[in-house]
């Protein structure tokens, strides 16, 4: 018992994702209430297997605490105690449990209550604690539950180590380039908090993906080459506004040519840091999108492609950055100056530089000026149908 226990909580203190080691809190509670009933009705109580249950119960808070302690607000640090406190209450009767070295397992628990009416109590409540687990933690247990297909389909690594310079709370912004669908899913496993992405009005709408859109609080981006309504960046600035942090992708559009590696930002970013001119930015590059089975290399997403196999997937993570007020008076200074923060972030995975884009060639801008309202919703330009 006691040798898995300190196995398995030892080992979660390896696992990469802070935010993602909650989930490992509700699979442990579901396998203890697996136990209990089993124990019960087998009268077969094995230690190694609790040990296993309160090694996850304990492992993922002490794997959290790790990277929120040294950032959260006492409010939450003591939300995180009072949960370490409750698991360790949990072991310490575990622990009383297995009374003297030599006594049998099996024999502890009928003497603690394996049957009868205290059976029926930590039957009850190993159920409430998984159901409660469940649903305070449903999101960081179902990102985790999707971790294999997507290390089957890709290898993700990153570079850099300014990921780990993400607030744990308090509003931030990530940017990214735009290559293929996996885009924020590939963001969410190097971040280390949750994240509040955009996702177009095609995929968002769909009757499978609708409610869990909602549920995690995905903006939804209309699919409006034109519009002077932009409702999905007042959520985003309501969002920021809220603490969250925000995945944008501020090309506007999937990449569509070889040649073309980053399209001009759109003008929807201008205006959420306009609205939020003190929210700290991360910028980010994501190679390997392009050419994935989920991209427009060779035709539409998922034609004329054979589906991902480990493939390599390279990030690398810049930042925290800020727009001065200067830059910030202008829409184009602006959406250049983070076009060179991106491009930084891809010569970070020692790949040629793209720009400078802040010395973009006058007469182009001033061509753009022109109809400053083409790309009022953050997109420059319609695509060209696929």
């Amino acid at each position: 018992f006691l040798f898995v226990l300190v196995l398995v909580v030892a080992g979660l203190q390896l696992y990469w994702s802070a935010y993602r080691a909650w989930g490992w809190t509700v699979y442990g509670a579901w396998l203890w209430l697996a136990l209990v009933a089993h124990g019960g009705y087998w009268q077969h109580w094995p230690g190694w297997a609790h040990g296993l249950a309160l090694g996850l119960l304990l492992g993922g808070p002490v794997r959290a605490l790790r990277y929120y302690r040294r950032r959260s607000g006492p409010e939450t640090l003591l939300l995180l105690v009072a949960g370490l406190w409750l698991a360790g209450g949990l072991g310490v009767a575990l622990l009383l449990m297995a009374g003297a070295a030599g006594e049998e397992w099996l024999d502890v628990a009928h003497r603690f209550g394996g049957s009868g009416g205290a059976f029926w109590g930590w039957l009850a409540g190993a159920a409430g604690m998984a159901l409660l687990a469940s649903i305070g933690l449903f999101r960081p247990a179902f990102a985790l539950a999707c971790e294999p297909l997507l290390w089957l389909m890709y290898a993700v690594r990153w570079r850099g180590g300014e990921e780990g310079q993400v607030p744990a709370h308090g509003p931030c912004l990530v940017i990214a380039n735009h290559a293929c669908w996996g885009d924020p899913l590939f963001l969410e496993k190097v971040l280390p908090r949750p994240t509040t992405p955009m996702m177009t009005s095609r995929f968002y709408d769909l009757p499978v993906l609708r409610f869990w859109m909602r549920h995690f609080g995905v903006i939804r981006v209309p699919e409006q080459p034109l519009k002077k309504e932009t409702p999905e960046v007042q959520e985003a600035i309501a969002a920021l506004k809220r603490g969250e942090c925000l995945v944008i992708f501020p090309e506007g559009y999937l990449r569509r040519r070889e040649e073309q590696p980053l399209r001009r930002f759109g003008r929807g970013i201008w205006l959420i840091l306009r609205a939020c001119p003190q929210v700290p930015i991360f910028a980010c590059w994501i190679e390997g999108n392009w050419g994935s089975y989920t991209s427009y290399w060779n035709g539409p997403p998922t034609k004329n492609k054979r589906p991902d196999f480990r493939r390599p997937i390279r990030i690398a993570v810049t930042g925290p950055h800020w727009v001065s007020a200067a830059v910030l008076a202008d829409h184009w200074q602006t959406r250049f100056y983070l076009m060179d923060l991106v491009d930084a972030a891809r010569q970070q995975l020692g790949l040629p530089p793209l720009g400078p884009f802040a010395h973009a060639a006058s007469p182009t801008q001033a061509s753009l000026r022109q109809n400053p309202d083409s790309d009022a919703d953050g997109k420059d330009e319609p695509d060209p149908p696929p």
